[in-house]
């Protein structure tokens, strides 16, 4: 019983021990171009924290503005990042400190829903001539997050091609944002 006990104990040791990355709860910030067409206001939330990875969801309001209309958007993503740089120290040292400096790759689907009812006449729309309204995105890119001892700073660049053919999906974007622990 004792070594089943000890065996145990080892076998649980990794699950105890801190991430090597700093860990963020959530996070705001502003996107040009990549999911939102033209841009947007998002907010995030880090969930599945791993040793060296983590999972985000993402949603935003943006707003698009067409040469005879102006709409909404809204958008949202669910990513997967993996740390590039990890934390040069042994396994379960208990205070680590932090990395000023943290690189990922990013990866992972997203979409956007806007209202194209008003793209060429705002009484009568033909068939032919509307957009879907739900766009679904591949996503892949870099995230780097600047560690302060209040807030981590995360700039993201992202390449986002349409899943389906759209005239207002946008192929690349950046973001700017701050997120806490």
């Amino acid at each position: 019983m004792y070594k089943l006990a000890t065996l145990l104990c080892l076998i649980c040791v990794n699950g105890f021990c801190q991430n090597r990355y700093t860990s963020v709860r959530a996070g705001v910030g502003v996107e040009a171009f990549g999911i939102a067409p033209q841009g947007q206001v998002y907010a995030e939330a880090f969930f599945g924290n791993l040793p060296r990875s983590f999972w985000n969801v993402q949603a935003g309001l943006g707003i698009i503005d067409g040469s005879d209309f102006l709409t909404y958007s809204f958008s949202g993503a669910l990513t997967y990042s993996y740390l590039l740089n990890p934390y040069r120290r042994t396994q379960c040292n208990p205070v680590p400190g932090h990395n000023n400096f943290e690189a990922y790759l990013e990866a992972g689907v997203a979409s956007f829903f806007c209202d194209t009812k008003f793209n060429e006449s705002m009484f009568y729309v033909p068939k032919t001539g509307r957009e879907p309204l739900f766009t679904p995105l591949g996503l892949a890119g870099l995230r780097f997050h600047f560690v302060s001892e209040k807030f981590i700073y995360i700039l993201k660049a992202r390449y986002t091609p349409a899943l389906i053919e759209s005239r207002y999906a946008s192929v690349a974007g950046l973001a700017v944002g701050f997120g806490w622990r």
